[in-house]
């Protein structure tokens, strides 16, 4: 445990310009929501024909399905770091711009209350996760540059890749387990309980 903690520790800048990307992103999300109201309308159609048929699978298919979903995204966001960092920047952009859009959508439809209850629960969780492997990402292709550049020997890239992927997978990957719990069994019944009725 105190090797993740000073892995964390050392990673921060990492982790504060992932947070730094998805938030600026968020942002612009919300913006192009507000000035684009159709594009807005179209995201969100868009995003419900892809995710919709979730709603319909009972909680533990719906919780396996979250998981591998966002399984994929992060550790794919961690790994491809590699390249020099160019996908988990792709990755963290894209995410923060169409959660703002949405946010800011939804919260025109259905109000601040739906909003929360809606994303907090998991999302506390979950989005703090895909940062992380965000990050990861960044210190990767970081050290990625490092190593072609001739400033370290090739060997440390591989130290840094063995320590992200045991860091994801001790870490991330059971938070993110977590979170799918929440979203496919608590989620839906705040929103039902204290939403919809």
């Amino acid at each position: 445990m105190q090797k993740d903690i000073e892995y964390f520790k050392s990673s921060k800048n990492y982790f504060l310009a992932a947070v730094a990307v998805f938030m600026g992103s968020f942002l612009a999300g919300i913006l192009i929501s507000a000035k684009y109201p159709d594009a807005a309308a179209y995201v969100f159609s868009q995003m419900k024909d892809t995710y919709g048929g979730i709603a319909g699978l009972d909680p533990l298919g719906m919780m396996i399905v979250i998981f591998e979903n966002n399984l994929l995204i992060s550790f794919a966001a961690l790994i491809s770091g590699l390249i020099f960092g160019i996908i988990p920047f792709a990755v963290a952009a894209f995410n923060g711009v169409v959660l703002g859009i949405l946010v800011e959508f939804i919260l025109k439809k259905q109000g601040i209350l739906f909003v929360v209850a809606a994303i907090l629960p998991h999302g506390i969780i979950e989005l703090p996760m895909i940062i992380i492997s965000v990050g990861i990402g960044f210190r990767l292709g970081h050290a990625a540059y490092r190593s072609l550049a001739g400033m370290r020997p090739i060997h440390e890239l591989f130290d840094e890749l063995t320590q992200g992927v045991i860091f994801y997978f001790k870490i991330v990957a059971s938070l993110l387990l977590m979170a799918a719990l929440i979203e496919s069994h608590i989620t839906p019944f705040i929103i039902s309980r204290f939403i919809l009725h």
